[in-house]
């Protein structure tokens, strides 16, 4: 069977690496890739703070083994995962080692690692516009200056630029409106020298409605920082240089001070494109053969929750277990995508909420709260919040007796959070 990608970031990469098993492979990418490693026009977020989660890492390896080390090699920096310096409103989040292998790197040394090992063919320069049908089935897809390539079986994996909903329409398929939920979070992003003794990973976390600024920071290699300024609710970071430095000396981490001694290196570049959307792709009735959507096709997060890469990777891992790709075939595919990011669609988009709407009464309020001031007393329960936030294990663990008995120890003595101090220099 030939397949055609459309789309040659990560989930068309990682589509590709198992569809390659046993089938003919050709990813088309719009952009005009490089061997080296490159920043790129169609990821925009490259430039940005990226997590790759343990649960995600995990699967890499077992996609493509030995991949992990040879992303330490290239400079990327492993770490504990609970080894982590992030304040969140009440405090310095407890730190214990959880035996977890964190790996903080750019996304371009990521993604051009995945690349190289990648076997199926790679075009790149083609603008696809839209898809070739033929009595209800996919057959191929049309192309800006390559004419129509055929396909037994297309896979959109374009990400949040895709226009798959569009092309459908072109053929009188109509799809449902997506579920959007906007945080209206934005990032500024530079890039620093890294001071010998800087943490892999210092955060101030943002949250509602108290704590609109944050900010992440990772050591990344080359021996340098990507040091991402975080406002949600619109409260935004600039691109000017005086304005991103007096945007990190509001907050309450002395991240101005950590940064005296580093040299920067790039310009301020922003990203604003954060808003959670997910399409409903299995509800549409008559969708037809020899098409499926994976990756930010489909589920797009805001990607300061770090889980694209991995559920993008579970994602590829169904083509191991589905053949059938009629129009029955294609929407039973659908529906398995569909369950297999609606965990992860469920906690970002319901914390996203949180800036849209008052979350803060009723049961699940409460309970939240107790976990805000939980995983800053309590090394056993930032254990397990670091095991669900990376995806290793299912978000029901922070529901069970064991946990409302610790959890019930604690109650909401500290002040309200705001700009004050946030203490010592964790360095």
């Amino acid at each position: 069977m030939k397949v055609v990608v459309v789309g040659g970031g990560i989930a068309g990469l990682l589509a590709a690496r198992v569809l390659s098993e046993s089938h003919d492979v050709v990813v088309l990418e719009r952009d005009e890739l490089s061997d080296e490693v490159e920043y790129r026009a169609g990821v925009p977020q490259g430039r940005h703070v990226h997590g790759l989660l343990v649960r995600g890492g995990e699967l890499l390896e077992g996609l493509f083994p030995g991949l992990r080390d040879e992303l330490v090699a290239a400079g990327a920096v492993l770490a504990d995962a609970g080894d982590m310096r992030i304040l969140n409103p009440l405090g310095w989040l407890a730190r214990t080692r959880t035996g977890l292998p964190l790996l903080s790197l750019s996304r371009p040394l990521l993604e051009t690692a995945i690349r190289r090992r990648v076997t199926a063919e790679i075009v790149d320069g083609v603008h696809v516009t839209g898809l070739s049908l033929r009595d209800g089935t996919v057959d191929g897809v049309l192309t800006r200056d390559h004419g129509k390539i055929g396909a037994d079986l297309v896979v959109d994996a374009s990400g949040r630029s895709s226009k798959l909903a569009d092309w459908l329409a072109r053929a009188g398929i109509t799809t449902p409106e997506p579920e959007v939920v906007d945080s209206r979070t934005g990032y500024a992003t530079r890039i620093y020298t890294a001071p010998e003794d800087f943490p892999v990973v210092y955060a101030e976390s943002l949250s509602a409605p108290h704590v609109p600024r944050g900010c992440a920071v990772m050591r990344v290699e080359g021996e340098r920082l990507m040091v991402t300024a975080q406002g949600a609710a619109g409260d935004h970071p600039s691109r000017d240089v005086r304005s991103y430095e007096e945007f990190l000396g509001s907050l309450r981490v002395p991240i101005v001070e950590m940064l005296e001694d580093a040299e920067p290196l790039t310009p301020v570049y922003l990203f604003a494109r954060t808003a959670s959307r997910r399409n409903a792709f299995e509800s549409t009735a008559n969708w037809p053969g020899g098409l499926v959507a994976v990756g930010d096709a489909v589920c797009a997060f805001n990607p300061v929750y770090g889980q694209g890469i991995t559920v993008a990777a579970m994602e590829a891992l169904l083509f191991r277990r589905h053949e059938n790709f009629s129009a029955k075939g294609c929407r039973a595919f659908q529906r398995k995508v569909a369950r297999t990011s609606r965990g992860s669609w469920a906690m970002s988009s319901n914390a996203d909420r949180s800036w849209v709407e008052d979350r803060r009464r009723g049961v699940l309020g409460w309970y939240l709260k107790k976990w805000q001031v939980g995983i800053v007393r309590d090394p056993d329960l930032f254990r397990r919040f670091v095991r669900v936030a990376h995806m290793v294990a299912s978000p029901a663990s922070l529901f069970n007796p064991v946990v409302f008995r610790r959890l019930a120890k604690y109650s909401r003595q500290a002040p309200p959070p705001g700009r004050r101090p946030a203490g010592p220099n964790p360095r």
